[in-house]
Parts: C-alpha cells; structure tokens; sequence
C-alpha cells in the first residue's frame, strides 16, 4: 500500500481577520485541545465508484469546492486565551491520491476507513478528500471533515458539490451550483445577536425550566470516570428485527407521534429501566440550520437539545412516546438558543439519540442496508456511486444511539466511550433496546415495568450468581454487575 500523498496547504490569507466560533464550535474546540489525537469529531462520507475517473478533474474539483465553501477554507487559533477562525482567500486543501492496485474489496474499505479515521490538526484545516484507486474502473473517494466545521447534512452537500464540480470540469462546463447567497460566519453573527437579545434571555429560561430538577441520565459505568477523557471509542451494530422495523410507522401513529418521537420514547423507557431513574435528561441533536440563504452552506449547524423524560409504575410506551413528541417539538421551537449556554456550569446530557435519513439528500446515495458493508448503488455524474459503511464519532458520549433507516430495515448504532464502558454492557443495553422495542411496537398500550429485559440465557446466568461467589459478578465489569441485576429484578428501566 502506497503511502498517501501529503497534503500541500494554499497560502493562509485571511479574508475577514479573527471570526468568533459558534457556541457549538466552541465546545468541539475545547474537546480538541483535550485529546488533539482524537478522530472522534471526524464526520466521514466514503464512496465507492465505479466507472472511468480522471484523477485530474477530481482534484481540480476538490480545488473548487475549497474556493466555494467558506469553512473549508478555515482554520482554528486561539487568541489571547479565546479562540477564533480564519477564513482564507483560496482553498487549503488539495487532493490526496493513493493507488492501490489491484487490491481486493475488502482492503479498499479497510482503506477508506483508515483514511477517514486520521485526525485533524486544526490549526492547519479541518477538511481532506482522499482518492484511493482499486483498477481504472474503480474508486473509494473519501471526503472527511472535522465536525467544527461540518454535520450530516454538510456531509451530503460537500459530495453533491464535488461530484458537480467534476462532471463540469470533464466536460468544461461551469458546476451547476446555485450561489450561496450566506456564510457561516452570518450564521455565527446572527446567534451572537439572538443570544444577546430579548428573545434570548428568554430561550436560556426556557431551556432551564424545561429541565429544572432534573439530573442527566447516569448510565452504570464499568470504569470511574477519568479526570481526562481520551475521546476514544467504540461501536455495538444491530439490525433490527424486520417484524418490529415494518411495525413502528403504525405503532407511532397508534400514539399520535412521528416514528422518530416513537423511538426516542423507547430509549428513554429503556434508560429508566436500565439505571433506575424515574426523571432525567437526554440529547437529541437538532439543526440551526435556518433560510435559504443556509441550505448550500457547509458548516456545523447543530445545537443538542435537552429532553426530560419523566416515568412512574403506570408508564407506557404510548404515553411515553407522546411526551417525548411533545417536547421534541418544543424544543425546535428554541433550538435557536445554544442549548450549552443555558448550563454553562452542568452537565446537562451524557446520551443521546437522533435519526438519519440520508436518503432524503441529493444525491439520494441509500444508507447501506443492515448487516451489509456496501449500500446500494445510484449512477450521477456519470458514475455508479455506492456508501461504504465505516465506523465514525466514536467516544463523544458515554453512549449515542443512532438510529438509521433504509428501504431494507432499520439498524440501531450504538456508539460509546471506552473509557467508561465495555463491549459486553454495550452489547447487552442493545439487547434491551432491540426487546423494548419489539414490545413497544407489539402494544403500544404495554406497561414499561412489565417488559423483560433479559433474554433466558441470561436469566439463567442472573440466578446461578445466586449460589456462586461475589466474585462472579466480575463477568459483568467492574462495578457495575450488581446494577445490573437489581435492573433485572426490580423491572427498572436503562437508558
């Protein structure tokens, strides 16, 4: 495997001197400076195309969308203990290329997953493309970028101008972009004036009643928490099963909320369960993303909203799912307001959940479907284009469920920080999901308390400890086996 070329930067001129960080880029900022090393940020989009490909045009086209999008021009300081953006006048990227002749399916993946999984250095660029050749006929393009600079919709919108950009350039056309007629840094401006406004000071309140009283999810951990996090991390992968996947749009309709609102309220129930708290926070990413003048801008445009749920012996999962519903919608109401601003000194959420949809975005590349590495393929531009499934955003929480959605099923992606936790406990929270949730789809109407959650082996495992020593509950980590158990037997709920 050849070594990958370096990146040569553009001169760093700066178009409008030092820029203040949003609320959002300011958080990832301080995660950095705490583990630079860290490609937990990193929001990574591979694809494998197959057809005829000038390298050229690529790289000419990588140059282009640098000149187009603001943030991939940008990069991170600190002045006088505060830190700020630079935006250059030119792109500071240029294409990577690597030729890996010949190598087989497998390798080019485990390539673009290495590729994505580098960390950045952002005093020097948060943005890569990296062209990995198989044969002539076929390429993984890696796009990656730190998530201060991008999300999952930026993602979409880095390759959609790409591949643009190179089918004009091989035929000598001009991309046929529509102008952005905004900037992140409008963007930056306009929450520095909401938040020192009226209507402001009145979101932070609202964010602090909606939670007031009410602690975060702690989820029983295998290890203390380390004073200093390493931001590293692993992932736990389940495919729903496909009676419960095909019965969730009716069981949410059943409770009068949308399939997201139906399976938040399963997390929540599932945590309530898990760590034996009747009343707590969790996030929910939301987008800030607002106007036309915003939807071709990439930018990191997130602000994770905090939702209280609340349970008694009486919960359902219809009537969890409608409060989850609720406040959800509540919160899009104030998801203009930095939600960390509001809590400045709490920790207000260490879970989280949020959905994604990817085929709703142009290109409408499909999610690659459960248990599979490569999705199916589109032709745009010219070329057949596929999603290669790697692992990304790993270690950011203790624990972030993504929920992922294709015309094939639904696959739940357990995220999570192995500082604090194990394989095995992620492996078996899953467990509890994929239970609750097939019971929640089964009858809405059913009782949260009166679910399972341990499968007969694991029954089985929970008595024997019964007759054994206390050593035996160092099969379940360190600490946190005896939770576990009382979870098991007092019916509580985990998140």
């Amino acid at each position: 495997m050849n070594t990958p070329a370096t990146t040569t930067p553009a001169t760093t001129t700066a178009a409008s001197g030092a820029l203040p960080l949003t609320a959002v880029q300011e958080a990832m900022w301080t995660a950095y400076r705490v583990a630079p090393h860290s490609a937990s940020y990193n929001i990574v989009m591979p694809l494998l195309l197959r057809g005829h490909l000038d390298p050229a045009a690529m790289a000419e086209a990588v140059t282009a969308v640098g000149d187009r999008q603001e943030l991939l021009r940008s990069v991170f300081t600190e002045q006088d203990g505060t830190p700020v953006r630079t935006a250059a006048e030119r792109a500071l990227v240029r294409m990577e290329f690597e030729d890996l002749d010949g190598i087989d399916e497998q390798g080019l993946r485990q390539a673009a997953e290495e590729t994505g999984a580098r960390p950045f250095r952002l005093e020097s660029g948060a943005f890569r493309v990296v062209l990995l050749r198989r044969s002539d006929t076929e390429w993984a393009l890696v796009t990656a970028a730190h998530h201060i600079v991008s999300d999952f919709t930026s993602r979409w919108l880095l390759v959609r101008d790409l591949l643009d950009a190179y089918a004009g350039i091989s035929t000598g056309t001009a991309p046929p972009w529509r102008p952005i007629p905004g900037s992140y840094a409008d963007h930056a401006a306009q929450e520095l004036r909401h938040i020192a406004s009226e209507a402001g000071r009145r979101g932070a309140d609202r964010w602090r009643e909606s939670v007031a009283g009410a602690p975060a999810a702690q989820l029983p951990l295998d290890r203390p928490r380390p004073a200093v996090r390493s931001l590293k991390g692993a992932t736990v992968v389940r495919v729903l099963d496909p009676a419960t996947a095909h019965g969730l749009d009716k069981a949410a309709d059943d409770a009068g909320v949308t399939p997201f609102a139906y399976l938040l309220g399963v997390f929540q129930a599932l945590t309530h369960r898990w760590t034996g708290q009747d009343e707590f926070v969790l996030g929910v990413p939301a987008t800030s993303r607002m106007g036309k003048a915003q939807r071709d801008v990439i930018g990191c445009f997130l602000n994770t909203m905090p939702v209280r749920a609340e349970f008694d012996a009486t919960s359902t999962f219809r009537g969890t799912a409608a409060l989850a519903g609720e406040r959800v919608m509540r919160g899009m109401v104030n998801v203009r307001y930095p939600c960390a601003l509001a809590f400045p000194q709490a920790t207000v959420f260490r879970t989280a959940l949020f959905l994604v949809q990817m085929d709703r975005m142009e290109p409408p590349v499909p999610n690659v479907p459960p248990g599979q590495a490569i999705g199916p393929s589109i032709t745009y531009q010219g070329l057949d284009i596929a999603l290669l499934d790697v692992p990304q955003q790993e270690g950011q929480l203790d624990l972030l469920l993504r929920i992922e959605q294709t015309t094939d099923g639904v696959t739940a992606v357990f995220s999570y920080d192995t500082d604090l936790l194990d394989h095995a406990t992620v492996e078996r929270f899953a467990d509890g999901y994929e239970r609750m949730l097939a019971a929640a789809v089964a009858d809405p109407g059913t009782r949260i308390a009166d679910v399972e959650l341990a499968g007969q082996d694991e029954t089985a495992a929970l008595l024997a400890l019964g007759s054994t020593s206390f050593d035996g509950f160092g099969d379940f980590g360190d600490g946190a086996g005896f939770d576990e158990f009382d979870s098991f037997e007092n019916s509580w709920d985990h998140r």
